[in-house]
């Protein structure tokens, strides 16, 4: 007993480390005013690329939108990249408007996808960014313009505002959404406030030419966007969040397929962290930056839950006090209420429709917590097609 009491001793401080630091640079730094960041001309040339399997229910709209960009249209192309495709997307995109890339080769994922077009592109110099979209979105008439802003105001990643398309289909969709508002607040805005940077999470950022050559990018891991972040903060390239720059994705509503889709987040999140621990503690030993340690800090997440999960468990199993343990439990599940709340009011959301979601974000958590124990304990790296059919247009949002 007093082994695992010491066992939980230093759990519960490695946890309390993580929760101060994010005290620290997650809290403290909305003291800080933001700074006022100056707005251009269009300047960046923009090949938007949308990596697609079977989508030819939702591409439409995310074509038509980004053909409705306030942006000059000889200033961007679209190009629709076709892969294992068993559907009519390609014929559905071209009568779009958009360009299509065809793969030759099989690929197994995004990251395959996005190399392929990186390689294929490379010596092309009518453009000069990337801009990366999932098929399911559909993005702002403002995207390309406040990413022109963006980059323009120093930085060669940029992240856009994530929104949730089918926001109030269900608790699990609002659930989602309440956890990119949490990123967006906690770790990009105030991350920009101190001169620190952002993350890119799964899709909607730019990345400009000279970048990628920078970092030599090359995606082998089943998140790309998190193995980016790790190799932007192993090379001191801050990534910029553009909260103006506002697209939507569409959000699973249906719990176990939510449950395999972060499965899948989570073994890519343990890939990042078993490949790059070593090279970002050399990046922040080289460059001292915080970047550095936050993509260490995400990679470890599936870990930090695992924690939680652990010693929450023995906490309840060897509690003298069960009155004080239940206390202790509705306070925290309060306080997630309280926070969830806070983030749909200042995002502006109707507040009526989200009630589910709001009471039952709690629930979203521990369920992120059974698909990080199923990516340890079931690390099969098979990808799993996730259907997307919410035919919701930019209009109707």
């Amino acid at each position: 007993m007093l082994i695992i009491k010491i066992i939980l001793l230093i759990i519960n401080f490695i946890l309390f480390i993580y929760g101060f630091y994010f005290f620290i640079f997650g809290i403290l730094p909305l003291l800080k005013k933001k700074r006022i960041e100056k707005t251009f001309k269009p300047k960046h040339k923009f090949r938007i690329i949308i990596a697609a399997r079977n989508e030819e229910i939702v591409i439409p709209n995310l074509i038509d939108s980004l053909k409705r960009q306030d942006y000059p249209k000889d200033m961007y192309d679209i190009y629709v990249v076709p892969n294992s495709c068993t559907d009519k997307t390609r014929e559905i995109s071209l009568k779009h408007g958009a360009l299509v890339l065809d793969i030759k080769g099989n690929v197994k994922s995004k990251g395959d996808v996005l190399n392929y077009v990186y390689k294929e592109f490379k010596n092309d110099k009518s453009f000069d960014t990337y801009v990366i979209f999932d098929a399911d979105n559909v993005v702002d008439k403002n995207f390309l313009k406040e990413m022109n802003n963006k980059l323009l105001n120093g930085y060669e990643v940029v992240e856009g505002f994530r929104d949730c398309k089918n926001l109030y289909e269900n608790w699990l969709s609002g659930s989602y959404a309440i956890s990119y508002y949490l990123q967006h607040i906690f770790l990009y805005d105030t991350r920009e406030r101190i001169g620190a940077s952002a993350n890119i999470n799964g899709t909607g950022y730019a990345i400009t030419k000279s970048a990628l050559e920078k970092i030599n990018y090359q995606a082998t891991t089943l998140t790309e966007d998190i193995e980016l972040t790790a190799i932007c903060a192993i090379h001191n390239v801050k990534i910029g969040f553009a909260q103006k720059a506002i697209f939507y994705d569409e959000q699973v509503s249906s719990l176990i397929p939510s449950i395999k889709q972060r499965k899948r987040w989570n073994l890519g999140t343990l890939q990042v962290l078993k490949k790059y621990v070593k090279n970002l503690g050399v990046g922040f030993k080289k460059n001292h930056n915080l970047h550095a340690i936050d993509s260490f800090i995400l990679a470890f997440g599936p870990i930090y839950q695992l924690l939680v999960a652990t010693t929450t468990i023995f906490n309840i199993i060897l509690v003298d006090n069960i009155i004080v343990m239940l206390g202790f439990t509705l306070l925290s599940y309060l306080g997630t209420v309280v926070l969830s709340l806070f983030l749909c009011i200042v995002n502006k959301k109707k507040i009526i429709p989200l009630l589910p979601a709001i009471f039952l974000f709690s629930l979203f958590m521990v369920t992120g917590i059974i698909s990080v124990f199923l990516a340890i304990f079931d690390p099969n790296k098979t990808w799993e097609e996730i259907k997307h059919d919410k035919q919701i247009s930019i209009d109707e949002i």
